[in-house]
């Protein structure tokens, strides 16, 4: 009976890990579509702005590879400040950041 046991297990193991799989692809993909919304050809152009955002997750969801969804994800939780990836990134990278201005949400103006 224990081998029947640890093969539910593994069974269950596995649909576990197919299913958070398939939720993050779902809210990565809702994520860079929210994020390309703003600058996307679609914008304005169907009968609401949510609407264009789930045909934008769909071309984002069947048309991007995992590897680039996963940047992207990375890339807007970082711009938007949910990501605080200095201590991940590479030495010789972090070096090259910190020589640029950091990422903020304060607008810039000549005046100031």
């Amino acid at each position: 009976m224990k081998f029947v046991s640890d093969a539910e297990q593994q069974e269950t193991t596995k649909h576990d890990v197919v299913h958070i799989n398939q939720r993050y692809l779902e809210t990565a993909s809702l994520l860079v579509a929210m994020s390309l919304w703003h600058s996307h050809s679609l914008k304005g152009t169907l009968a609401s702005p949510e609407t264009e955002m789930q045909q934008i997750r769909r071309e984002v969801m069947l048309g991007w590879p995992a590897d680039a969804l996963n940047q992207a994800t990375n890339r807007v939780l970082y711009l938007s400040g949910m990501l605080d990836n200095r201590h991940d990134a590479d030495p010789e990278q972090t070096g090259k950041a910190e020589a640029t201005e950091p990422v903020t949400s304060k607008k810039h103006s000549k005046a100031s």
